[in-house]
């Protein structure tokens, strides 16, 4: 299944607020990727809706199902090259 496919399913919306991904697809607390975000140093773009400190930092399901799919290529590399 492709993974932008499944996250499409999953979130129901081809936008997510990134406070709503950090922690089960990073493994970081929302503050620590809001200051990644600011600093783009986040895998993956974002972006806010309007220009305001208010505003949720968003992301599109696509860059984030993108970044997912090529980690779990290099992860099933890596493991292939360990189990052949």
């Amino acid at each position: 299944m492709n993974m932008t496919f499944a996250l499409l399913a999953r979130y129901n919306t081809p936008v997510v607020k990134l406070k709503d991904i950090c922690e089960e697809h990073l493994g970081i607390m929302p503050k620590t990727a809001e200051q990644k975000a600011k600093a783009a140093q986040l895998p993956f773009p974002t972006f806010k809706a309007i220009d305001s400190e208010r505003s949720p930092t968003l992301v599109n399901v696509s860059d984030l199902g993108a970044y997912l799919q090529t980690r779990y290529e290099q992860g099933r590399a890596q493991w292939q090259s360990v189990n052949n």
